[in-house]
């Protein structure tokens, strides 16, 4: 999507093994360089969390080129979640959250919830319709966000700006 900006940014989770999970990060396509972020614990363990810029793709699949195109450049986020999940501990849970927007057109909220037996998918403009239904009362309530078109430019006073 041209002119995206996103933030990408996890919790700070324990690993099983620390150069397998950097080795993890490092083969991710991304469109920023992702940041390994540590956290020093009050017992000295270390827990890390990862962020970046715009998105991620994903890292090679592990047949190489999944989609068959004889690239080999699969990127794909499956194998990356799956991959996370292997050098997660028991009773914990890694959080990956993503925020972007596309002008006023399209945003996006939404989060990847990883777990040792577990992988789930959070939408927070779905989690927030559920949400609105509830509290209406009516379960076929439906809106809209995005726009289908491009919004003329509005200066801070909210008139149109003619020279945009």
């Amino acid at each position: 999507m041209a002119d995206y900006y996103g933030t990408i940014r996890t919790n700070y989770f324990s690993v099983t093994n620390e150069a397998k999970f950097r080795e993890i990060i490092a083969s991710c396509y991304a469109y920023d360089e992702i940041h390994i972020l540590e956290s020093i614990q009050e017992d000295g363990s270390k827990k890390f969390g990862f962020g970046c810029y715009e998105a991620i793709s994903g890292i090679p699949s592990a047949d190489g080129d999944g989609n068959g195109d004889g690239d080999g450049d699969d990127k794909d986020m499956d194998a990356l979640y799956g991959a996370l999940q292997k050098v997660l501990p028991k009773g914990d849970a890694i959080m990956i959250t993503e925020v972007g927007s596309k002008e006023l057109r399209y945003l996006v909220g939404n989060c990847v919830v990883i777990t040792p037996d577990d992988i789930q998918y959070v939408d927070v403009w779905g989690e927030a319709l559920k949400l609105a239904r509830r509290m209406l009362g009516n379960e076929k309530f439906e809106t809209k966000c995005d726009i289908d078109r491009h919004l003329p430019a509005i200066s801070s006073g909210g008139e149109k700006n003619a020279g945009m």
